[in-house]
């Protein structure tokens, strides 16, 4: 038995569908970058970098406040955010992709469940990797 492993590609985003609370789908789709992307690996890269720079500087590595954590994740998880599709308002008007849009979604504390099903999805390396066609 022989297998073209170059057959299984790393893509660099991904189209998320949203699911309501009961696991259905909402019609929503939020396009994401995965850990390969140039934004995703440059925020990535900067926060290694603050770390490095801090630990040069006093000689000890100094893990993260979670409170710090906890302000940076709506930030992060809008650069993460491509775009969405399908998002409408109370009006029922579409409502526009922007990074500022997306950040002051994940910091609401009322869309906490959307912002944890995001994240959950950014950390499933296997959402962001596909087949080609079958051997």
């Amino acid at each position: 038995m022989s297998f073209n492993l170059r057959s299984i590609k790393t893509v660099d985003q991904f189209d998320l569908p949203i699911k309501d609370l009961d696991g259905n789908p909402t019609g929503v789709v939020f396009r994401l970058a995965g850990p390969t992307h140039p934004v995703r690996k440059a925020v990535d890269q900067a926060k290694a970098r603050k770390m490095i720079n801090e630990a040069n500087k006093t000689g000890k590595v100094k893990l993260p406040d979670p409170a710090d954590t906890e302000t940076s994740r709506p930030k992060d998880l809008a650069a993460f955010t491509l775009g969405w599709s399908g998002f409408v308002d109370e009006q029922g008007a579409p409502v526009q992709f922007t990074t500022a849009a997306a950040e002051a979604l994940y910091s609401d504390l009322e869309m906490l469940w959307l912002a944890d099903q995001v994240d959950e999805a950014l950390g499933n390396k296997q959402l962001f990797t596909t087949r080609a066609a079958a051997n």
